[in-house]
């Protein structure tokens, strides 16, 4: 080989995490209950998050998964905030805020607040005032393994869903996909 010769270009996703290759990015894609599907189908096909939501349960189950899909199908500005990393209040108050306060670029707002259970009680309480404040423009999507972990407060202030793990039928017709895909 030549020092000149060009060398082949190995495609970036070639060498990804299949887990997030794979992601379902519609709600075609998503494995999950008919319930579940129909009411979210509404949500998109009105291009509208008519309040807040909650998605709870165990890990894996796609709660951030149909969190991203709802914001990839309805027009919205969108912040994603992992809550693990940012529990306090102050976060609530210098980055939320001013988020959802603001005007954006579309007239629907979303923040998701993925592993929303690990905000302090002092957090919650402050972002159920945001919810409040900003209902009319700023929706919140909360996801969260451990429910109770949730405030009162702001659990009567979401639609709540509880996802269920997808059957193993479901998860290996899923694989059967993927293993043809990546050949």
């Amino acid at each position: 080989m030549s020092f000149f010769e060009e060398t082949p270009k190995v495609a970036t996703n070639d060498h990804g995490v299949w887990a997030e290759k794979y992601r379902p990015e519609t709600l075609d894609e998503y494995i999950c209950d008919d319930r579940v599907r129909a009411i979210i189908s509404d949500f998109i096909d009105r291009k509208d998050v008519p309040g807040h939501l909650l998605f709870h349960g165990s890990a894996g189950t796609g709660k951030t998964t149909l969190a991203k899909i709802i914001t990839r199908n309805i027009p919205c500005d969108v912040m994603y905030v992992n809550a693990s990393d940012n529990t306090g209040v102050d976060f609530v108050r210098d980055k939320i805020k001013p988020f959802a306060s603001t005007m954006g670029f579309n007239d629907l707002k979303i923040v998701i607040l993925d592993e929303s259970d690990y905000m302090s009680t002092n957090s919650q309480a402050s972002l159920r005032n945001l919810m409040e404040t900003y209902s009319k423009t700023t929706r919140f999507i909360l996801t969260c393994n451990y429910v109770d972990k949730i405030i009162a407060p702001l659990f009567s202030r979401t639609q709540v869903f509880k996802l269920e793990p997808p059957t193993m039928k479901d998860v290996a017709m899923y694989i059967v996909k993927i293993l043809t895909a990546e050949n």
